[in-house]
């Protein structure tokens, strides 16, 4: 190999190991805080039109059984949907939002466990959608404060629902890591605004533009219901 060769081939690794720094990704501070477990609820009671959703949301359909949230979802003696929803009181900042969740199945049933500003609604984050008629998929999706979304799915042929997994994100100030049972699914590069924060939400809709309407086959259970089970909600703060 000649002189001027490699010396040409030193060069070009220089230039190599020089941009990538400037390709590589931000680097983070492992600043984290401890864990907290999310107990604190406002409870809703109202009837819920968006999406055309068809479930009234009412307190008695939401319940701690030891440290377990369970949200019951029915069709009532008056033709009627009820459901659960719960909101976290407090509202939270950039971290790992952890829900560990079985899920029920059902056509028309859309549950979730998910986050949002809602002062205003959006930016919202959901760490787990599944549409009832279709447990074998998961969706995870971010709606930036314009509605546009990214969303990341994972399959799993013995089906989501009925079993306990965890789904979470981790918050950063420029992304958002989507992770099942601790397996990132998909990044969004975002930036939000100063003083968003989160509240974590869990509930079950009814009905609606996605998952459409229940029938007879959603309620042909032993009492008649379906169950969103979680028996843990966990924010863990990060600080940039």
């Amino acid at each position: 190999m000649s002189v001027a060769r490699s010396f040409r081939i030193l060069i070009a690794l220089m230039a190599v190991c020089l941009f990538l720094p400037l390709a590589a990704h931000p680097a983070h501070a492992a600043s984290w805080g401890s864990p907290q477990t999310v107990n604190s609820w406002n409870t809703i009671n109202q009837r819920w039109t968006a999406n055309n959703e068809l479930e009234t949301y009412t307190p008695s359909c939401v319940w701690y059984e030891g440290s377990t949230l369970v949200i019951k979802t029915y069709k009532g003696s008056d033709g009627k949907y009820y459901s659960g929803r719960v909101e976290s009181k407090a509202l939270y900042g950039y971290g790992t939002y952890s829900f560990t969740a079985s899920m029920p199945n059902g056509r028309g049933l859309l549950p979730a466990v998910w986050a949002a500003y809602l002062n205003p609604w959006l930016p919202e984050f959901d760490a787990a959608e599944i549409v009832g008629q279709n447990p074998n998929t998961v969706y995870q999706t971010f709606h930036d404060p314009n509605n546009a979304q990214t969303q990341f799915s994972k399959a799993n042929s013995a089906g989501w629902t009925n079993a306990f997994h965890t789904y979470s994100f981790s918050w950063w100030p420029d992304h958002i890591d989507f992770a099942v049972d601790g397996t990132i699914t998909g990044t969004k590069w975002y930036t939000t605004a100063p003083g968003v924060g989160m509240h974590f939400i869990v509930n079950t809709a009814v009905g609606g533009d996605w998952p459409g309407n229940p029938d007879a086959s959603t309620w042909a259970t032993a009492d008649g219901a379906r169950y969103l089970k979680v028996s843990a909600i966990t924010y863990t703060p990060y600080y940039p």
